[in-house]
């Protein structure tokens, strides 16, 4: 599962589908017999040697055509109306195959769900123009009556509907996102011990939506903008038949494309058409030999681009320690080890890092620069039976991997300033440290957690001692009576204000060692407008223009 995440630390990405086009040229009485023998011959070859499993109907020539007459898709008017964007990796059309923010992005270009992003990262409504629920479990989403498929077919309550049981007879990792939504029965339905019907999703009509939940989830909204759940088209209605097409209902739609490039038009059909000002979108893939000149975007940019921005993520780079550890266990002594580091040393050499001695983002909880303690280790550990006859013996586990063994170095010279601590570093592979974790045999561990959704609840159920994430072993009867009022309250002020305490206990306990939060490069040519840094990595295409040079 990706759940974006990082559950212990780094994403981790899969193959994706890849839709690979090719245009021909052959005289007009050859048209047809040539183009069909041709097309006919790539699928098969395609299939078979890139192992391409095609999750839509690839063979519908409807798919190949636009839904409407477009002129500008070869040579667009003007380059004010293009918007060309830079990628590394592989594009999908398959959202239940996108486990990497350049195939999220893409995909947001072509599909929409119930709800989106704005340009700060706040959740603002979509498809759905809007949601009540009285309880956090039963929700409704009524739907836009103006939003329709790229082909000029109205978006139904259906088709999120039978996208939710696509994704769920997936093969994807990405099905259990369907359970992280405590989508009710979705459990079951994953292990194949109830049909895909029984998932808690229903269309009461056309247009309203209704999602049931096995227990309170304020949070909803914000977990629909994840790029698994978006829309997808089905010609016939039948999830079983996979009878889907190339038929989008974002901003845009697929024109053409190639394992190096792909060409979008505006969909004429969008419902808020009007407000997007290029009418044509290019992703190209990056090489060393790309003229940036000739790109407006790139997220996640490479040390090669000629400018970068960061933007702050929902992402965060800790050690974990072991609360069930004798020594570790007593908050005081957490404490002085927490007092003992500078982070700001730590990420020095890593230009994706912000240095942060908070386990949340900044972004949540705009305080937290302002917050400062003084502590006297040597004290602190004294009081609690450590000096140097008996010495804390502190053992660092890491992988060894990219910058982690860096970043272990320089945690245990920092720790070991103390004569009252003496640190030593485990060096492990990634499987290692994976068992290490879940058999708790563990003192400090290498960590890290990304949120699927721009809440703060995603964060602090890992010290939820009834939440699945809970690694840590922490549990805490008040901590627990505050999140579950938090998840039960219909008002947005009464959660934030609840967030806040939780978020106070997290850092006054020190649960965790907070070393940095992860950042975002991205390349944004001076020329376009509208691109704003927000922590959910997410750039819409339809928000930008370009700015016009007199």
């Amino acid at each position: 599962m990706n759940k974006t995440r990082c559950a212990q630390g780094d994403k981790k990405g899969l193959s994706a589908v890849i839709f690979r086009f090719v245009s021909l040229s052959v005289p007009v009485s050859l048209f047809v017999p040539v183009f069909l023998a041709v097309f006919v011959f790539l699928l098969v070859l395609i299939f078979l040697v890139s192992g391409w499993e095609p999750s839509f109907n690839t063979h519908n020539t409807q798919a190949l055509s636009p839904s409407a007459p477009i002129s500008s898709i070869e040579s667009p008017s003007s380059g004010r109306l293009v918007l060309t964007r830079g990628f590394y990796g592989e594009l999908t059309m398959a959202p239940e195959a996108a486990f990497d923010d350049e195939q999220a992005n893409f995909l947001r270009d072509l599909y929409e769900g119930l709800t989106a992003y704005d340009t700060q990262g706040n959740i603002v409504p979509a498809v759905a123009e809007s949601w009540q629920t009285e309880d956090n479990q039963t929700w409704r989403f009524q739907l836009r009556a103006e939003a329709k498929w790229s082909n000029g077919e109205p978006v139904t309550a259906q088709d999120f509907v039978k996208s939710w049981q696509y994704l769920a007879r997936s093969d994807s990792r990405l099905k259990q996102y369907l359970a992280f939504l405590n989508l009710a029965q979705a459990e079951a339905v994953l292990n194949r011990h109830e049909p895909v019907e029984k998932l808690g999703i229903s269309a009461e009509n056309d247009r309203t939506l209704l999602i049931q939940l096995d227990k309170p989830t304020p949070y909803l909204p914000a977990m629909l903008a994840h790029s698994s759940l978006l829309p997808r088209y089905f010609s016939d209605k039948d999830i079983h038949s996979e009878n889907t097409s190339i038929i989008t209902n974002g901003a845009y739609r697929l024109a053409t494309a190639s394992s190096v490039r792909a060409e979008l038009a505006q969909n004429v059909y969008y419902w808020n058409r009007d407000n997007v000002s290029f009418k044509q979108v290019r992703y190209q893939k990056m090489t060393s030999e790309t003229d940036f000149s000739t790109i407006d975007l790139i997220i996640n940019a490479k040390e090669h681009a000629a400018t970068r921005q960061y933007f702050p993520k929902l992402c965060s780079y800790f050690y974990e320690f072991n609360l069930r550890d004798p020594e570790l266990a007593k908050s005081a002594v957490r404490k002085a080890i927490v007092s003992l580091i500078s982070v700001k040393d730590i990420a020095s050499d890593i230009s994706e890092a912000q240095p942060s001695a908070y386990l949340l983002p900044k972004s949540w909880f705009e305080e937290q620069e302002s917050q400062w303690e003084p502590v006297v280790a040597e004290q602190l550990l004294v009081k609690n039976g450590i000096n140097e006859k008996t010495p804390l013996s502190l053992r660092v586990s890491y992988d060894t991997q990219g910058y982690h063994p860096l970043i272990a170095e320089k945690l245990i010279r920092q720790l070991t300033q103390s004569d009252l601590i003496r640190a030593t570093g485990e060096s492990l592979n990634w499987a290692s440290l994976q068992e290490r974790r879940s058999q708790h045999n563990f003192q400090l561990i290498r960590s890290g957690w990304c949120a699927d959704f721009n809440d703060p609840a995603a964060f602090l159920s890992l010290f939820y001692s009834k939440s699945p994430d809970n690694k840590s072993g922490y549990a805490n009867e008040e901590f627990d009576r505050l999140f579950e009022r938090a998840m039960q309250s219909v008002s947005a002020q009464e959660r934030s204000a609840i967030y806040i305490k939780l978020h106070q206990v997290i850092q006054h306990e020190n649960l965790v060692l907070p070393l940095f939060h992860y950042r975002l490069p991205v390349f944004i040519a001076p020329s376009v407008m509208g691109a704003q840094p927000n922590s959910v990595g997410v750039i819409y295409s339809k928000n930008l223009w370009r700015s016009v040079v007199n």
